[in-house]
This record gives C-alpha cells, sequence and structure tokens, in this order.
C-alpha cells in the first residue's frame, strides 16, 4: 500500500512538473509573438527599449531632427512620393514626450527628408533645393537651388556651420558654405550616399554597402565600417560606436572596423525605419517609421 501511494506521488507531481514547463514554453511563446522585433540581447549588451510611439498622424515621416536649444523635435514629412515637385510636404513640431505641437508648422515644400541645425536655423533637403528656415520666425527664409542634382537625401552640419547634402542619385557630396550651394566632392567610391554624420574633421558618408570617413580639409576618402548594406540614417553613440539605419525596418550597431549588429527589425511588420535621430545625453532613439506614419521612442540600453 505504501509503494502505490509513493508510485502515485510521483507520477502526480512529475505530471505537474511537465505541465508547468509546458506552460512556461507557451508563455515564451506569447511574448515574442507579440514583440517580434524584440531581439535576443544575450549576443549584445546593447539593446533596445521600446519606450512609446506617436499618434499616426504624420504624412510619409522621412526624418527626425533634435533641436536641443528649444528642446523640441521636427519630422519632415514627404506626403507623397519622394522625388515628385507637388507642394504637399510640410515640418511638423513636437515635443520630446511625442506629443504633437504643430503639424503643419512648415509647408510650401514638395518632399522634404534630411535635417540639420546651425545656430538658429534648420535645413531642410527637398528634391534639388536645400530650404533654410529661420527657428525663431518659423518660416522659410530662402532656398537654394543645386543644379543637375536628382534625390538630395540627408543633411549634417560642420562646427563652423557649413552645411553637407548627400544625392543618393548621383553620387554627389554637395555644401552650402557662406550661402554658396556647390559641389564638395564626387567619387566612384560614393555609391549611393545617404546618412551623413560631420565628427570631428570628418564627413561620415553612409552609401549601399559601407560607411565612408572624408578628411574635411583633403578630402581623403577611407572605409570605417564595412558590410553595413544601405544605410539611411547614421548617428554616433559614443565609444567609437555607430547606429544605422536601412530604411526597410532594421537598426544595427556598429564600432568603427567591426561588424555590424543587429538591434532592431521591424521589416516583418512591414514598418520602416528611416532617417533616425540619436539624443546621447539622453541615450534615446527616434525612428521615423515612413509608410506607417509614425515616430516610433527607445531607450539604448547598454
Amino acid at each position: 500500500m505504501k509503494i502505490l501511494k509513493i508510485v502515485s506521488f510521483i507520477l502526480i507531481n512529475g505530471i505537474i512538473a511537465l505541465n508547468i514547463n509546458a506552460c512556461s514554453e507557451t508563455n515564451n511563446q506569447t511574448n515574442t509573438e507579440k514583440n517580434p522585433a524584440v531581439l535576443d540581447s544575450s549576443e549584445n549588451s546593447d539593446t533596445l527599449a521600446f519606450i512609446t510611439e506617436t499618434a499616426a498622424e504624420f504624412k510619409t515621416p522621412e526624418s527626425v531632427k533634435y533641436d536641443k536649444t528649444n528642446n523640441i523635435l521636427y519630422v519632415a514629412n514627404i506626403n507623397g512620393k519622394p522625388s515628385e515637385k507637388d507642394g504637399n510636404g510640410f515640418i511638423s513640431k513636437l515635443n520630446i514626450d511625442g506629443e504633437i505641437i504643430d503639424l503643419k508648422w512648415i509647408t510650401e515644400i514638395d518632399a522634404p527628408k534630411g535635417m540639420g541645425i546651425f545656430a538658429d536655423k534648420l535645413y531642410v533637403t527637398d528634391i534639388d533645393e536645400l530650404v533654410e528656415i529661420s527657428i525663431p520666425e518659423g518660416k522659410i527664409i530662402q532656398k537654394f537651388l543645386a543644379k543637375d542634382a536628382e534625390f538630395l537625401n540627408d543633411i549634417d552640419i560642420d562646427k563652423n556651420g557649413n552645411v553637407y547634402v548627400s544625392d543618393m542619385a548621383t553620387g554627389k557630396i554637395w555644401i552650402l558654405q557662406n550661402n554658396n550651394f556647390k559641389l564638395w566632392l564626387q567619387s566612384d567610391e560614393i555609391v549611393g550616399p545617404n546618412g551623413l554624420y560631420c565628427k570631428n574633421d570628418n564627413l561620415l558618408i553612409g552609401t549601399k554597402t559601407k560607411i565612408l570617413s572624408v578628411n574635411l580639409i583633403s578630402k581623403k576618402i577611407n572605409t570605417l565600417i564595412e558590410n553595413t548594406g544601405s544605410v539611411d540614417g547614421l548617428e554616433f553613440v559614443g565609444d567609437n560606436n555607430y547606429l544605422f539605419s536601412d530604411w526597410s525596418g532594421h537598426v544595427y550597431i556598429a564600432k568603427a572596423g567591426g561588424e555590424k549588429k543587429l538591434l532592431l527589425n521591424t521589416a516583418d511588420q512591414k514598418i520602416n525605419a528611416a532617417d533616425i535621430e540619436f539624443i546621447r545625453d539622453k541615450q534615446l532613439l527616434l525612428i521615423p517609421t515612413f509608410y506607417h506614419q509614425t515616430v516610433s521612442f527607445y531607450k539604448l540600453v547598454k
């Protein structure tokens, strides 16, 4: 009788243990299905933690720019086809929590993309023009035409106020210097340039396959990171690390000279990751989702 009781006890506890394990596995699968963009962080100390997402009120948001002086975010809305001069584009203004302050703060532009800030001016690319905006006045001051440009895309600005602009279609880099918008660099090494980032005395250029580093004085070109795939947004994280997006929905991190590591994948959900912004003192990553019509907020966790 005692032997039967012992055997029954063992069998019952074994079944309970199996059920608990099965439930645990089911819960893990459910959590993964609910968060398909969340990646296993065991192979990478850097991870992204989702914070929030704006209301889906934007119209093809292509880029986000942080205005540190005013603690404000600007969003460039194409609102149509990326290369069509239709006058439908606009710039939105929102607070650091993602609440829209003014959806159509700046209008009368076509297909705005990359943005940069110097002093109290906001610069925005617009197909074959560079648009200069007065931030205090909230109005367009002037537009600079890039002759023969086809698809002006990203912007960054050096410490002297020189504005660098990539033309993804022609492989050229333009510069606005002393109110003169002119060709700065063209090379066979620069294929499909998009994301730009000024770091010290170098201009970093994200291309279709790699990130290049170009000396601002000599214009000597070196490879910073190989095998990146197509680069849309490009940001410096610190400690020689860089974040970059590929438009289709992936965000990577890589150290100069190192291999890229995937931090975020929303491609399967058909949520794009266009021209990202990274606020270093807040470790905050902002992702314009293009056809998804929102801006997503993530925290970079080390």
